[in-house]
């Protein structure tokens, strides 16, 4: 049997940061029915900061963990297969899976029956990892996050790498305010998660907008940051739109370029020189919408505003960010004359993916189709991304 691992955080802050714990929290229960009908799984554990979230998880069945003590991911890990005496996992973080299907995690827990093996959605920043034999966990440096846990566990372990191709449903993980605008307007979202964007203060209209723009023929898209070969290729080969896209600094975190304040970014040179209310005034004269990962911006410009700022700025709330110059540009971004979705690095990697499926969704008039009409990815055909 294959022990399902989910790791759900609360996380406060603030009302946004709040907000995202309670989407987190939809997410994983989600993520733990979808684990039910996989009868290989067994047994599914929560570990959780969240007594109160306790119950809901324990009425499904689930075996509840609470943390205790400073929280460490890798040592939490351990100690969670340790003490469950797992001889096969499957790890997810509690927002990480919200459109895997049921029918792709058995795919996954069929080829952990084999011994020497891992499968995650990337094997250089991973956001769920299945791996087998669990005892490999024993043989890494224990990671302080889940997104090394898939690279160490082939580069440390010796386990072989099975990728599965790219597709919205493996790369989407919600990590900002941004993520839920875009599952709001996703037109195949189901779950204790459908119910909860349904309800949230804020519309999607920006999403729908650039969803036009994604049809249209004759415009241009701009999309900067961390933005991945795959995304980038999605939008080439799907969306009817052009293309103007800055991909940098991609592994800024995991190179450590991040924590020793080596980030550069051609687009924050750009907006230095034109000033923010300039530069969305020439993006207008480029692109009819702009997608952009600001943490590279932050990052260059050496600012890191608390979560809850960062936040505030994904939903264009200038008035609650003290930083003048995230204010000034999230300012800026508002009033651009064209639709601007900001966010992080999940915007522009999963984030891409579902715009293009709202974008090829829509029929005439704005219309949606009826049924989800594209592969989520198979297993079948896994690459071991090279190696």
């Amino acid at each position: 049997m294959i022990g399902f691992i989910v790791m759900v955080a609360k996380k406060g802050g603030g009302k946004i940061s709040e907000l995202l714990s309670e989407a987190r929290l939809a997410a994983a229960i989600d993520a733990v029915e979808k684990a039910k009908k996989v009868s290989r799984f067994d047994p599914i554990i929560v570990a959780t900061n969240w007594p109160e979230a306790a119950e809901a998880f324990q009425s499904l069945g689930a075996v509840v963990d609470l943390d205790q003590g400073d929280f460490h991911f890798g040592k939490r890990l351990l100690a969670l297969v340790s003490k469950y005496r797992l001889g096969k996992v499957f790890y997810t973080g509690a927002a990480s899976i919200p459109l895997l299907p049921s029918s792709f995690l058995a795919q996954i827990a069929s080829f952990l029956e084999n011994d020497g093996v891992l499968v995650a959605n990337n094997l250089f920043s991973s956001d769920w990892v299945g791996f087998s034999p669990a005892e490999a966990l024993g043989k890494i440096i224990p990671p302080s996050s889940d997104n090394d846990l898939a690279w160490r566990l082939w580069d440390e372990a010796g386990l072989r790498p099975i990728i599965p191709p790219r597709s919205t449903a493996t790369t989407f993980d919600i990590d900002t305010p941004s993520d839920l605008l875009i599952l709001k307007a996703y037109p195949w979202l189901e779950g204790k998660i459908a119910s909860f964007v349904e309800k949230l203060p804020f519309d999607a209209e920006v999403v729908w907008r650039i969803a036009e723009v994604l049809r249209d023929e004759n415009a241009f898209i701009l999309a900067a940051g961390r933005v991945p070969s795959y995304a980038w290729e999605r939008l080439e080969r799907e969306a009817l739109c052009r293309t103007r896209v800055i991909s940098e600094e991609r592994g800024m975190r995991s190179s450590g370029r991040l924590a020793r304040g080596e980030v550069r970014s051609l687009l924050g040179c750009l907006v230095e020189t034109l000033g923010p209310e300039g530069f969305f005034q020439r993006a207008a004269e480029m692109a009819k919408a702009a997608i952009i990962d600001t943490r590279v911006l932050m990052a260059h410009r050496g600012i890191w505003p608390p979560d809850e700022e960062r936040f505030a700025s994904d939903l264009m709330i200038p008035e609650e960010i003290s930083d003048p110059w995230l204010r000034d540009f999230t300012q800026a971004a508002k009033e651009a004359a064209i639709p601007v979705l900001l966010g992080g690095h999940s915007l522009v990697c999963g984030g891409i993916m579902a715009l293009v499926d709202i974008a090829r969704s829509q029929g005439l008039k704005g219309r949606r189709t009826e049924s989800f009409p594209w592969d989520v990815g198979s297993l079948s055909n896994p690459s071991g991304e090279g190696l």
